[in-house]
């Protein structure tokens, strides 16, 4: 049968001189008999499947080439038919590497039209089929000829085929929505079929070839296609052969190795490297990441993929820390698990030579830590775990806080936001202070992450401390250049100010304690204090000016303020102290007053009244005091009463008519005695 010469197919469109062509090679063949003396079995070479690939990434209009491969193919699918079969012709190949050389000036009036506007997809006038159409034939019939194919019986056979078709596959030129399916086919058979030889070579062959395109763009089409493939296809051949899976494990492996250095392509590289391993089994899964820990001491482009790798290995793969089912094991126990070995070389890496990857090893580290606080059992075992390294850890946010990076600075900062909620002792006094520093910073991003950052240990600590850099810290920036960090400085001061004060205020108060510590929540003494300081006092006045412009400011906060300054008063009472000696607690009243004029009518008019004529019982005057001899109570009296008389002014339009003028009487009377204490 070898002996005779292969008749045209009559359902064949190929011109004629390229079926001639074939014949005239395959009667030099003749003699040569059946390959590997077995009937029936189609032989191919790598130059075959090499012509393949250089049709397809030609840039010329001429489709004549590939119609030559195609006409070669179609020969060896018919010799199943006749039970003859050749091997692909060496005039592809070369008719191919020819038509680039220039030495074919001119060419047939049909072969230029045939192709012309192949990138587009379109067939010609002449009704021949596009070089997309020649595609999908030739992919076609490469699938029909895998099954009669031995190609481990050829030298580079199994690459050759890849190679030509991950060209087709990433070929931009030529865009089809059925090639990459028929792409994907072939290599499902190339790698499944088990007589082309080691199942391993032929996988990993078929994964390296896939590996460009996992590069490309997140949303590119051939990539979320070629990652479909792998994750969904490819990964269950591996469950079910060992051979495959070795090469499976290992392409995860490679990916990191090849990635770019480019963020863009790096962060699809990461991507793609986390989607493959979660769907590993967990063995391989934590042979990846003990990889990972060991990229992490490598080539700087290496450490800074692994610094990605283990955030989303943190975040995607179950369990990290092995805080489910595992309450009975110890702390040293604990610390051999996966994820708590990522952690560690993590924070490595914060101290890295290089400060790009300082400041993303910091960054990732507080998202890390973002994510697992999110579950109960992992939020427990963190705070264990940074109890027992108290010491390092806050050594580490000093110096990154200090950094001469802005960069390190900022993420550093975003670290001790994101832990301040597993970290169970008191804040560092010295961390404290820098993230009041870095409130000032001359850039503003960081002076957003600084605010965040303290305003963060201003919910969780609520002490005198924390307490008091806050207000010398944040009300400052109502001043600054930036209109978002104004707006933020507005929203802060309305949250943990005014909010805790209403509620506070509008809670059940106590009036059984011995002081104002014993029935106010820890730190509001503190904070209504610390609101009346000379260096606070302007910025107070400006971020209430600013809020109530805008209506922000609510009637609870009034009332609120009125309820400590009764409850306040009620608590002398009650421990029998003379009322002459009684003061607010120190800054009600001048909240009270900056707010009054923006919600006049939250302010109960009996309230002031009260107040006014107990400030006047208690204005027991001495003309014989001097400047130096003035009782601190005396003083804060006298604010107050300052404070008290604003507010009056400011909800004077509110007053009922017969209060109104007594009280404006009383006033006149004043002025004109002129009796009033020394120190107002």
């Amino acid at each position: 049968m070898y002996s005779q010469t292969p008749t045209r197919h009559p359902k064949s469109k190929l011109p004629n001189a390229h079926w001639k062509a074939g014949n005239c090679y395959r009667k030099q063949q003749r003699n040569l008999g059946p390959p590997n003396g077995r009937r029936g079995e189609v032989s191919t070479s790598p130059t075959s499947f090499a012509a393949v690939a250089v049709a397809v990434s030609m840039d010329d209009e001429d489709g004549g080439a590939l119609s030559h491969v195609l006409s070669e193919l179609e020969a060896c699918a018919l010799g199943n038919h006749n039970d003859s079969a050749a091997p692909l012709s060496e005039a592809a190949l070369s008719q191919l590497t020819h038509q680039k050389s220039g030495k074919r000036k001119k060419k047939r009036a049909g072969g230029a039209n045939a192709f012309q506007g192949h990138c587009d997809g379109v067939s010609s006038e002449n009704g021949k089929t596009s070089v997309e159409d020649l595609l999908l034939q030739v992919l076609r019939l490469l699938e029909s000829v895998l099954g009669r194919v031995r190609l481990d019986v050829i030298s580079d056979g199994v690459k050759s085929l890849v190679e030509a078709v991950a060209g087709i596959l990433n070929n931009p030129g030529v865009q089809h929505h059925r090639l990459s399916s028929f792409c994907f086919r072939i290599f499902y058979c190339v790698a499944s079929g088990t007589q082309h030889g080691d199942p391993t070579l032929s996988g990993v062959e078929v994964l390296r070839s896939l590996a460009p395109a996992m590069f490309l763009p997140l949303k590119s089409p051939t990539r979320v296609s070629t990652l479909k493939f792998v994750s969904s296809q490819f990964v269950p051949i591996a469950r079910d052969s060992d051979a495959i899976r070795k090469a499976m494990v290992y392409f995860p492996r490679f990916l990191a190795v090849k990635a770019p250095e480019k963020s863009e392509p790096r962060a699809s590289a990461v991507d793609a490297i986390v989607e493959i391993v979660r769907t590993m089994e967990p063995d391989d899964q934590v042979a990846f990441t003990e990889f990972v820990n060991k990229l992490t001491q490598g080539k700087p482009q290496h450490r800074l993929l692994a610094v990605d790798l283990i955030l989303s290995l943190m975040t995607t793969l179950s369990n990290p820390l092995g805080a489910d089912g595992v309450d009975n094991l110890g702390v040293a126990n604990h610390h051999t698990r996966w994820g708590v070995k990522c952690l560690q070389m993590l924070v490595e890496r914060c101290s890295d030579v290089m400060a790009g990857i300082r400041a993303r090893a910091l960054t990732n580290l507080a998202h890390t830590i973002e994510f697992l606080s999110e579950d109960v059992k992992s939020h427990t075992f963190l705070q264990n775990l940074i109890a027992s390294r108290y010491g390092s850890f806050t050594g580490l946010l000093r110096k990154r806080c200090l950094d001469e990076k802005a960069a390190v600075r900022k993420a550093a900062l975003l670290l001790i936001m994101k832990s301040i909620s597993t970290i169970r002792q008191p804040i560092d006094e010295i961390i404290l202070k820098t993230m009041g520093r870095a409130c000032s910073d001359p850039m503003v991003s960081i002076r957003k992450v600084a605010v965040s950052a303290l305003s963060e240990a201003y919910r969780k600590f609520k002490d005198s401390r924390v307490i008091t850099e806050w207000l010398l810290s944040v009300p400052r920036l109502i001043m600054d250049n930036e209109t978002s960090v104004q707006e933020e400085c507005e929203n802060l001061f309305l949250e943990l100010v005014f909010d805790w004060i209403s509620s506070v205020g509008n809670g059940s108060l106590s009036t059984n304690g011995s002081d104002h510590e014993s029935v106010f929540p820890k730190g509001m003494p503190v904070l209504l204090k610390g609101t009346c300081d000379t260096e606070v006092v302007p910025c107070v006045k400006k971020i209430c000016a600013s809020l109530g412009k805008k209506k922000k400011l609510k009637h609870t906060i009034a009332s609120s303020l009125q309820n400590i300054i009764t409850t306040s008063e009620s608590i002398w009472i009650n421990n029998s102290m003379p009322i002459e000696k009684w003061t607010a607690p120190p800054g009600a009243w001048f909240l009270l007053s900056e707010v009054s004029s923006f919600v006049p009518k939250a302010i109960d008019w009996k309230f002031l009244q009260h107040h006014w004529e107990l400030l006047d019982q208690a204005n027991s005057t001495d003309t014989s005091w001097s400047i130096n001899s003035v009782d601190p109570i005396s003083v804060a009296w006298a604010g107050d009463r300052v404070s008290l008389l604003q507010t009056i002014s400011n909800v004077s339009l509110e007053l009922p008519s017969e209060p109104a003028a007594e009280l404006a009487h009383n006033l006149l009377t004043r002025v004109q005695e002129f009796n009033m204490h020394f120190p107002e």
